[in-house]
């Protein structure tokens, strides 16, 4: 089976399908992972097929990221990213076209709308494959974050209010992705769709969703082809630690770790100034990894280790806490881990839903927003988390039970089944 693996976006949005492409490589399979250029290096690493979409430099993730984050409010950072982004969509359809002439099945991401596109042109076989569940309505539950409990109303007038609350989210979001993706589909001949980023880039034939069902129960009227399939981890085993970072676990207790992931900060060395200031109020030690925004201190305590790139799922098991922006991949590895968690959110789309949900799984201390975050409150934060044993040992059972998922694996048997069954459903 030749299967070309699609997304645009950060490290968060691309490595679930670098995994998938590991999986299926290891059951005989010809994963191709069509992604944009300076992702080469990572795919080739893993000794998989790269094909390139869209010109090299443009529309550079980092520059993207950083224009994102310059407003708190969750409508303009999901306006900055599709303005910058959406422009690049004609150039990736032709590219994925491409790649997909000789293609079995063709599985997109949710930040890449050319993946619908080519399976409407073409009628290759499409999964989706998202990452969370936030945007999937359902009459038993309400749009995320729930406020307001109404379980003490009667079902048909709870059901009737949660479909007027979807309503609205999803007028707000259409126009929002419709007027930048919609005139492309147009100029291929393609109808325009009402919802191209959000329900209507679900796949009609099989519709994956990488979160664990100990994490996010399907609801009863989600349709057949809705999957969880429990998260996707990527493997390290054979990856060792320098031995500056293996000396300075073996040093002391337990530190905490700072990591801000594919974050970009307007000013690097005020926010690690920020963050040093609230370890010292802590009292703790800590891993502070640089990340995008390339984190570096003035000067560095001997309490404090900084590092660049190093895997979650071998450190945040020897860690205490994981101070984190709540990407779902770096959530995951967290709830894998079974430590606690203090959540930074800076992207307002989803990562403050990520930091309510583990909250509310007994697996996070207080969240401390980005645009609002001052060392006295990170500290605030952080000391909470450390201190409440009910918080540790929530998260260490919720660990175990996510440690016996294989999300990536359930996710390569759907796709064989689809692709072996010769499934190509109309849109319905």
């Amino acid at each position: 089976m030749r299967a070309v693996l699609t997304n645009l976006g950060i490290t968060g949005d691309i490595q679930p399908f670098l995994t998938l492409g590991v999986e299926l490589r290891r059951h005989d399979h010809r994963p191709v992972l069509a992604l944009a250029p300076e992702w080469r290096h990572s795919v080739e690493a893993l000794d998989l097929e790269f094909v390139a979409l869209g010109p090299q430099g443009q529309a550079d993730m980092r520059s993207v990221m950083a224009t994102t984050l310059q407003t708190p409010d969750a409508v303009e950072q999901a306006r900055r990213f599709l303005d910058l982004t959406m422009p690049l969509v004609p150039r990736i359809f032709a590219d994925l076209r491409d790649a997909c002439r000789s293609a079995d099945v063709l599985v997109g991401g949710p930040t890449q709308p050319a993946a619908q596109m080519v399976h409407d042109v073409t009628g290759i076989p499409f999964v989706s494959l998202k990452y969370n569940h936030f945007g999937v309505p359902s009459l038993h539950r309400p749009p995320p974050p729930a406020r307001l409990a109404l379980s003490w109303l009667p079902a048909p007038i709870v059901h009737r209010l949660n479909r007027i609350r979807w309503d609205r989210e999803r007028r707000l979001l259409r126009r929002l992705s419709a007027p930048l993706i919609n005139p492309h589909r147009v100029d291929l001949g393609l109808a325009p769709l009402d919802e191209p980023l959000q329900m209507d880039s679900n796949s009609y034939q099989l519709a994956l969703f990488a979160v664990s069902r100990h994490v996010a129960c399907p609801p009863p009227d989600w349709p057949p082809r809705y999957h969880l399939t429990g998260y996707f981890f990527p493997e390290h085993a054979e990856w060792q630690p320098d031995p500056a970072l293996a000396a300075f676990l073996d040093r002391g207790d337990r530190p905490i770790v700072i990591t801000f992931g594919s974050m970009v900060h307007r000013d690097p060395g005020a926010m690690a100034a920020l963050v040093l200031a609230a370890i010292e109020r802590v009292g703790c030690r800590a891993i502070l990894q640089r990340g995008w925004s390339g984190l570096l201190p003035e000067r560095l305590p001997p309490s404090v280790h900084l590092t660049d790139y190093v895997p979650f799922g071998w450190l945040f098991p020897r860690v205490a806490c994981v101070v984190q922006h709540g990407g779902a991949g770096t959530m995951a590895e967290t709830l894998r881990a079974g430590v606690p968690a203090v959540f930074v959110p800076h992207l307002n789309v989803d990562q403050p839903l990520w930091a309510s949900l583990a909250r509310s799984l007994g697996c996070a201390g207080p969240a401390v927003p980005y645009h609002q975050i001052t060392a006295k409150r990170l500290a605030s934060a952080i000391a909470a988390t450390l201190a409440d044993e009910r918080l540790k040992q929530s998260a260490a059972h919720l660990g175990q039970l996510i440690r016996s998922e294989g999300g990536v694996r359930t996710a390569r048997e759907r796709i064989e089944a689809l692709v072996g069954g010769g499934t190509r459903l109309a849109r319905s």
